[in-house]
């Protein structure tokens, strides 16, 4: 996904994200977050849990190519985080740019 970084920066700044495996699986179910974002380094056992999570409430994930130091540095925070919860996208249009790359496949 291109662009990731200023999206998130623009999330971080106009939205809300949430950080970590418990909260964003919580929040997936409860049907509150909008996208989850996984680090390419996330644990497989966390990552099965958030895939199932999202089928679950239908909640569209990405996998992206930054570590999880990576994405926690571009959505502005000083620690690393393996998963990330988008709430409130602000004036970020990544959501549309994420369902239209799943219509594509």
């Amino acid at each position: 996904m291109k662009d990731l970084k200023r999206h998130l920066e623009v999330i971080s700044r106009t939205g809300k994200i949430i950080f970590g495996f418990r909260q964003s699986k919580l929040s997936a179910l409860n049907k509150k977050a909008k996208l989850i974002i996984l680090s390419r380094d996330c644990p497989p056992n966390l990552e099965r849990e958030i895939k199932i999570a999202c089928r679950i409430s239908r909640t569209p994930y990405l996998k992206s190519n930054a570590s999880s130091k990576e994405l926690g540095y571009m959505a502005g925070k000083p620690f690393s985080s393996a998963v990330i919860s988008i709430i409130d996208f602000g004036s970020s249009t990544l959501l549309e740019q994420v369902t239209e790359a799943q219509e594509q496949i």
